[in-house]
């Protein structure tokens, strides 16, 4: 009996067990008449015993071979191997014991204890039950998913805090053999940029399918992402896994150091193999962190910037700057201008005659793909006509001309927007080749948001172009033509004729003089918001991001500094500062910051406060100022065939030229009276774009909604100083130009002064 009990808790099924589940009675002789009910007691825990480890041993030799995830299965073949193996090993150390009739367990007369051998196993009870509890977590699963390495990782980790000693050593062995294999996955994206085909379903960066670019080809799934590893770590991993890509995507021999024609990746793969091998099983989260981060900076500063230099993004920077943003004036000029000339081309050949509603309005006109391409090559052309100052400024005329390009967006996605260059929605957009080291620096995310706001700022300047260009219509603030001189200006009927036209001009001019006050008061509001975006948000964040990028904001001069003082103490904490992690060290002298994915990081920072500073992130304001633009165009236009009107008008009275297809009289009737609704409307919406600047301004004074730009989030670099953006604390001075705008007096808004109400008086 003792050897058939031996025998099934070494994972053999015996009869034994059933038969003593089996009931009895006085006739039938059973295993239950040969055991007292203590006896039977401890059989019942041997029997326990022996089904946990059926149990434990039949689930893991399955999920050993046929678990999807790899770590999961590290985990079950350890458990039959060493856990259950052990078990063994206590099976075996008993039987041997009783076989050699060892004092311990035998007795005199050859009796061997029932309670010895049941206490003996008692501990592996509990064992059991917790390795049986294991197998449950492996076994979980969902609608969705089956148990995953995090899963598993931080049940481990949970179950390490126990009152249990041998619960505690168990759950510490099992979690570092699951957190060995999930290194083992993760090392392979590590060291080589590379995802592992042996566990697609445990680690926590994943391919995206049909990606454009190489920026965007993985992605970092949070919910893989094992609990040991913060989020800090996490985007290092991420980073150094997608660089390493990227210098297989980008990387040419042509890029490397002259000195050495082997890939600077695999240059630098012994040392961050040693720092992998350096860690410590279980892993402490702090020590994974600062490795991770190590490999992700010598990287970063060794590698990377092989393969994008610095130069290649300063000159990315330069034409987002002139070209993008409008620091190059004559562009913004040019653009425009050739955009209105197609525009007008193609309303004489296909529009004959428009409703007074639809002037300036031009939604209907369709352009074509070819006539928009046109449009910015002739502007081009034209630039590079007015010729460039130096050779730096023609690299980046060049380089602009290779990528950028105007495109049209459909109506759904972008009507929304602040788009008046064409009738069509058009955005300036950079477009870089699939093969560019730029997208390292530049995402995709960050060009749609370059070209919304070349849009928003170019329809601004749109607007102050043709607003201001309504001075030029002389007929409309002069005589014409000049009146004849003598001697055929001093007869009675001249002189009849030329009293009549003063008083007609006269009328003319009292009648538009609202609007006139109206297209005054929008173009004061359009140029002096525009030299607000472009003189303060635009050249301030600028010579913040270029003093960062140059390190003239780091920079302490060592002829000026005097030893136990503010500047030398501040020098030695930058030196310092500046040995990064990796300890490959930075350069006390040259201190501009060269880490490709630590420019992006500024550069990201730098975009995000721009959307701030030019009120672009404030949606209402956006809606309203596209409200106000599109109405100057539909102003415009009425002043345009106002003008017509009032040159046919004149041919009819003066030299009785009759035109039998046109009613003059009603259309100046149509176009003045629909002129009286557009300046009302243009009017209100100039006080409430003053009143919402007011709001914006309070809001920044008293920091509502300001984003907190000078912390460090996680995940940020540590190597270098981290950008601070330009910050426009309050608009106030935008504000006390604009408030003449929102209170004008009554006999202002009626378009009178004092002394026309003397002379009506």
């Amino acid at each position: 009996m003792l050897h058939e009990i031996l025998l099934s808790l070494s994972g053999v099924q015996s009869p034994i067990w059933a038969q003593g589940h089996a009931p009895g009675d006085l006739d039938t002789k059973t295993f239950n008449q040969y055991v007292s009910p203590p006896e039977r007691a401890m059989l019942e825990s041997l029997a326990h015993l022996q089904e946990l480890h059926v149990q434990v041993k039949d689930a893991t030799a399955r999920f050993a071979k046929t678990h999807e995830s790899m770590v999961c299965r590290a985990v079950s073949a350890s458990i039959e191997d060493v856990h259950l193996g052990n078990f063994m090993d206590k099976v075996i150390q008993v039987e041997t014991s009783v076989l050699k009739k060892d004092a311990g367990y035998v007795g005199a007369y050859g009796i061997v204890p029932l309670s010895t051998i049941v206490s003996d196993f008692a501990p592996w009870t509990r064992r059991l039950e917790w390795l049986m509890a294991v197998v449950g977590q492996l076994n979980a699963s969902s609608q969705q998913r089956r148990t995953t390495a995090p899963d598993i990782l931080d049940f481990l980790e949970k179950e390490t805090h126990t009152g249990y000693s041998d619960i505690e050593e168990m759950a510490v062995a099992l979690l570092t053999v699951a957190q060995r294999a999930w290194m083992r996955i993760a090392s392979l994206w590590i060291l080589y940029g590379k995802l592992s085909r042996s566990g697609p379903h445990d680690f926590c960066v994943k391919e995206t399918p049909l990606a454009s670019t190489t920026i965007d080809t993985f992605l970092l799934d949070q919910s893989l992402v094992p609990r040991f590893v913060n989020s800090t770590a996490s985007q290092a991993l991420y980073s150094t896994g997608t660089a390493l890509n990227q210098l297989r995507s980008h990387g040419k021999p042509a890029t490397y150091s002259l000195k050495t024609s082997s890939d600077p990746a695999m240059a630098l793969l012994p040392r961050h193999l040693k720092l992998l091998e350096s860690l410590e099983y279980p892993l402490n989260p702090p020590l994974l962190e600062n490795v991770l981060l190590s490999i992700n900076g010598s990287l970063s500063e060794n590698a990377l910037s092989h393969v994008l230099p610095r130069a290649l993004v300063m000159r990315l920077l330069q034409v987002i700057l002139r070209y993008v943003l409008l620091d190059h004036g004559e562009f913004a000029v040019s653009l425009v201008g050739h955009a209105d000339d197609r525009v007008m081309n193609r309303q004489h050949t296909q529009i004959t005659a428009q409703p007074v509603r639809k002037i300036g309005k031009l939604d209907d006109l369709a352009i074509k793909d070819a006539e928009i391409n046109s449009i910015l090559s002739k502007t081009m052309a034209e630039l590079a006509a007015l010729g460039v100052d130096d050779d730096v400024e023609e690299d980046v005329y060049l380089f602009a001309k290779q990528i950028l390009s105007l495109r049209t967006v459909d109506v759904e996605n972008g009507s929304h927007m602040l788009s008046t260059l064409l009738p069509t929605t058009t955005f300036l957009y950079i477009t870089l080749p699939p093969s560019s080291p730029l997208h390292i620096f530049l995402s995709p995310q960050d060009t749609e948001v370059y070209a919304l706001l070349n849009a928003y700022l170019l329809s601004i300047y749109r607007a102050g172009l043709h607003l201001s260009g309504l001075w030029k219509l002389s007929g409309h603030r002069r005589s014409y033509p000049t009146p004849l001189g003598p001697p055929r200006s001093i007869s009675q009927a001249r002189q009849a004729s030329f009293a009549a036209r003063r008083m007609r001009d006269a009328q003319r001019m009292k009648r538009t003089r609202r609007h006139w006050t109206v297209a005054s008061k929008a173009l004061f509001l359009v140029n002096e918001v525009e030299a607000y975006l472009q003189g303060e948000v635009i050249q301030g964040s600028w010579v913040q991001l270029r003093r960062w990028l140059e390190g003239e904001d780091r920079i302490v001069s060592p002829k000026t500094s005097r030893p136990n003082t503010s500047s030398s103490a501040g020098q030695s904490r930058t030196t310092k500062f500046f040995d990064g992690p990796s300890g490959f060290g930075v350069s006390d002298i040259d201190v501009r910051p060269s880490d490709p994915p630590l420019l992006a990081e500024a550069h990201g920072i730098f975009l995000q406060a721009l959307q701030s500073g030019l009120f672009f992130s404030n949606g209402s304001f956006v809606q309203v100022m596209k409200t106000l633009v599109t109405q100057c165009d539909h102003f415009v236009a009425l002043f345009s065939r106002l003008q017509a009107v009032w040159e046919g008008l004149d041919l009819q009275e003066d030299d009785g030229v009759v035109d039998a297809f046109s009613n003059y009289a009603k259309d100046e009737g149509e176009v003045l009276s629909e002129m009286d609704r557009t300046s009302d409307s243009i009017d209100a919406i100039v006080t409430e774009l003053v009143n919402k600047i007011r709001d914006l301004a309070a809001d920044m004074r008293t920091g509502v909604g300001a984003d907190n730009f000078g912390q460090n989030p996680a995940g940020a670099r540590w190597n270098v100083a981290r950008f601070t953006p330009w910050q426009a604390r309050t608009v106030d001075r935008l504000v006390m130009k604009l408030d003449s705008l929102a209170e004008r007096p009554k006999d202002e808004r009626d378009g009178l002064d004092d002394a026309e109400q003397y002379d009506d008086d």
